[in-house]
């Protein structure tokens, strides 16, 4: 079972976040504090990483930075004010999804499934596909 791991400091986003991914095929874990994460990815990386910065918090963007320089290939997606940022192991893009209303709301959490649902499809074909080279 593919594992994703949900790091906010605000609890009810967290629980959002940790409901909205949910998925037979998905161990969805969540935690607030960047300590259990960095514990949580030493102990068994996940397949996918989701940090939401949308709430101001000093310890969470460290956390994405040093989640960056510690773990160079593992799949994030960052939730930003007005955007995602999407970083798949090898390349990052951004995602708009403006304003301050539940339609934008929904928007950005549409495409965050979507996003997920996407990283997670190239993490698994990574795996199952041999290197370059070796058949």
């Amino acid at each position: 079972m593919r594992r994703v791991l949900v790091v906010s400091p605000h609890s009810p986003s967290r629980e959002l976040l940790r409901r909205i991914l949910e998925a037979p095929d998905l161990a969805v874990s969540a935690t607030g504090d960047t300590d259990d994460a960095f514990a949580a990815l030493a102990a068994r990386p996940p397949a996918l990483v989701v940090v939401d910065l949308r709430r101001p918090d000093e310890d969470h963007p460290l956390f994405l930075g040093l989640l960056r320089k510690r773990h160079p290939e593992q799949p994030i997606i960052t939730l930003v004010p007005g955007r995602l940022r999407i970083f798949d192991g090898q390349h990052e893009r951004v995602v708009e999804a403006h304003g301050d209303t539940a339609e934008a709301l929904h928007q950005l959490l549409a495409a965050l499934h979507q996003a997920v649902q996407e990283v997670l499809a190239q993490e698994l074909l990574r795996l199952l596909r041999p290197p370059i080279g070796r058949a």
